[in-house]
């Protein structure tokens, strides 16, 4: 006979199974639907709001497309939602985190978006806008000296710095623009001094500097277009580095780049 614990196991198992796919999981015996459907609803348009807020333009999309003809449903935003529900397991029991839970389930299930093949990585550009938006590193606070030299110190990067780099052009993408073939992008995202999202197209070399800086955070300008130039098996680094020097200029413009780290 099952102990009183293992009892509580299984009767939350079968509340959990209900609330996610009501149809193919019947509800724990003895509870009033009435009282089962407050459930329903609540857990459902609680994730539908989130996400309605976290990919308003995935939403708008998903939202303009109609469902089969049979279905009760006047659109595919409500199955999308359902199928997460019953089909992804998420790794994260934070709130705002399931955002980034819905970008792996789109991810892992293409199946479910078919006629929209860039559909996750317009997920993933939202979900990425939205934690630069949120992040909690305070840019005025990073100690910088603002008339140093970035090619001979060390520079400071904006820690709200996200790089992104994709098969289609997401931030193009939109109701009345799909495009018809993958079109690479790359974009390093920050939160600038004014509180604005700074979103900044660049290229690989640009992206490589980036990370190089980010990985090195100690090193001087000049030391990481050198290694720049090693990479790149450049025929004339103290080229490269005099354009590196316009280069920084205009990072720093853009609020990637804060300026000498003091």
């Amino acid at each position: 006979m099952p102990t009183p614990p293992e009892q509580l196991a299984t009767l939350q198992k079968q509340f959990a199974d209900h609330i996610r796919d009501p149809e193919h999981h019947p509800a724990p015996a003895g509870i009033e639907d009435r009282r089962m459907a407050i459930y329903r609803r609540l857990f459902f348009n609680n994730l539908s709001n989130l996400f309605s807020k976290n990919f308003p333009r995935v939403k708008k999309i998903v939202m303009a497309s109609p469902t089969q003809p049979d279905s009760v449903e006047p659109n595919r935003w409500r199955p999308l939602i359902r199928a997460f529900m019953h089909q992804h397991r998420s790794t994260t029991p934070l709130f705002p985190e399931l955002g980034r839970e819905f970008v792996r389930f789109l991810s892992e299930h293409p199946e479910h978006h078919a006629d929209w093949p860039w559909l996750a990585e317009l997920a993933d550009w939202e979900f990425t806008i939205t934690s630069v938006r949120n992040d909690e590193h305070e840019i005025n606070d990073v100690a910088i000296d603002p008339d140093g030299d970035l090619l001979s110190g060390s520079i400071a990067i904006n820690p709200t710095l996200r790089l992104v780099s994709y098969q289609w052009p997401v931030h193009d993408i939109g109701l009345d623009a799909v495009p018809d073939a993958p079109s690479p992008v790359i974009f390093a995202l920050v939160r600038k001094l004014d509180d604005r999202v700074g979103k900044s197209k660049i290229n690989s070399v640009t992206a490589r500097l980036l990370e190089l800086l980010q990985e090195n955070p100690s090193s001087t300008g000049q030391s990481v277009f050198e290694t720049l130039a090693v990479e790149m098996n450049h025929p004339n680094p103290p080229a490269l580095i005099e354009h590196g020097q316009a280069l920084l200029a205009d990072l720093l413009d853009q609020n990637i780049l804060l300026g000498r780290a003091a």
